[in-house]
């Protein structure tokens, strides 16, 4: 069975919502952007061959990030002039009227009555499907926990090969999760955040349950937010969009071997830095080079530490930090950040020490900086704003606090393009 992941993120994400296509002729879920996903998938510049393909639709529940993209495809299916195009949706109870009731509204009276349903598509209840057979697959359905929302996840038994890949859709942890998991050879599985919910399953126990059931199942994260890719990296490898799994495989995906940024050879030394940036001066404020060291991030990278002090004064007022790091690195960390005693945080402050450290970035090479904030740290974002620094991504990271409680905190990056 080859599957091909169009998307592991949620709604709020860069990354393409969560859904899943199956020997080119079986989608499961169909949310916002998946079918632009979906012709990714083909180098042919007839992409409509590629919705022409899918027989099945699975969807797992009424989010409309897991069914909305249903509008386009049967508006295509209906207009492609294909005597032999027909398509069955298993879908939860109450499908049929809520998908003609999106088409309606999303295509007006006129063309909801050229999409001829009863002409082209099958629709089948997942809450009492029993054993659907399609080609050399049996699909059954078990029903999830997504709070208020009915779920189903669903199990394809491959008959010629006996392997079972599943999906669960959006849940929490549920008997019927891991009963899911227990059945399963790959499983496809929501982790959506970092804690626990009565809604979603978390990446932090998921990644725990990863490696319990490694030798059993292999589980693929999936519907990430931004916190719970966070929280993965340095952890585990998560597939990226458009990747290919073969269940055939005996190691279908690799989380494990964890690759590594290849980073340039820059160590620095104190004494030498210090006679290139020892006191960098501004109109207002100095920076006075206090430290370097070669562990400023995760990525084990060159950093300059900086005192802010009045011009011409010993007194610190705040600390910039500056971190090499190559300019397409990719990652969700800044490389500058900022802080000032509570008395001193003055906006004409905060702009110049971010072209002060704009200095010691170009004579690097560097061509852009990723500045961090608190997103409710409004005055340096106008700061940033004033600089025209690009808001790339708010993050969100978690750690525990000293009572051992899980705890999200937010950062703004910015991209600074010079």
């Amino acid at each position: 069975m080859k599957i091909t992941i169009l998307g592991t993120g949620c709604i709020w994400t860069r990354r393409a919502c969560a859904s899943y296509l199956i020997n080119d002729n079986v989608l499961v879920d169909c949310g916002l952007g998946t079918l632009k996903q979906l012709l990714k998938t083909t180098e042919s510049s007839l992409h409509h061959e590629k919705i022409q393909k899918i027989r099945l639709i699975l969807i797992t529940h009424y989010h409309m990030d897991h069914y909305f993209d249903l509008t386009c495809f049967l508006d295509k299916l209906a207009t492609d002039k294909n005597p032999n195009t027909r398509v069955t949706i298993i879908c939860p109870p109450g499908g049929e009227e809520k998908i003609k009731q999106i088409c309606k509204l999303g295509w007006g009276d006129v063309s909801y009555q050229k999409l001829k349903f009863d002409k082209y598509v099958t629709f089948v209840d997942a809450s009492n499907m029993g054993t659907f057979e399609f080609e050399d697959f049996e699909i059954s359905s078990l029903k999830m926990d997504h709070g208020p929302i009915e779920d189903y996840g669903y199990l394809i038994k491959e008959k010629s090969t006996g392997k079972v890949v599943s999906f669960s859709g959006d849940t929490c942890m549920c008997d019927n999760l891991m009963k899911m998991i227990d059945c399963s050879n790959l499983a496809f599985v929501d982790m959506a955040g970092t804690d626990i919910s009565y809604k979603h399953f978390n990446i932090i126990d998921g990644i725990e349950l990863m490696k319990k059931y490694k030798d059993k199942c292999t589980i693929f994260p999936c519907h990430l937010t931004s916190q719970a890719y966070d929280y993965s990296v340095g952890k585990i490898n998560i597939p990226k969009e458009l990747t290919v799994i073969n269940s055939d495989d005996e190691v279908p995906f690799d989380f494990w071997t964890l690759e590594k940024e290849e980073l340039p050879d820059m160590a620095v030394d104190f004494e030498e830095s210090r006679k290139l940036f020892g006191r960098i001066e501004g109109q207002f404020v100095d920076l006075v080079l206090s430290s370097t060291a070669t562990t400023g991030s995760k990525y084990n990278t060159p950093t300059f530490y900086f005192d802010v002090c009045p011009k011409d004064s010993s007194l610190i007022i705040g600390k910039v930090s500056y971190s090499l790091i190559p300019n397409d690195l990719k990652g969700h960390e800044g490389n500058v950040y900022m802080s000032f005693d509570r008395e001193y945080k003055f906006k004409s402050l905060e702009y110049e020490c971010c072209q002060l450290i704009k200095r010691v970035a170009k004579y690097h090479g560097a061509t852009r900086l990723y500045l961090t904030c608190d997103p409710r740290d409004f005055d340096t974002r106008t700061v940033f704003d004033t600089l025209g620094v690009r808001l790339q991504e708010i993050t969100t990271s978690t750690y525990y606090d000293e009572n051992g409680k899980r705890q999200i905190m937010e950062n703004c990056i910015w991209q600074w393009e010079f």
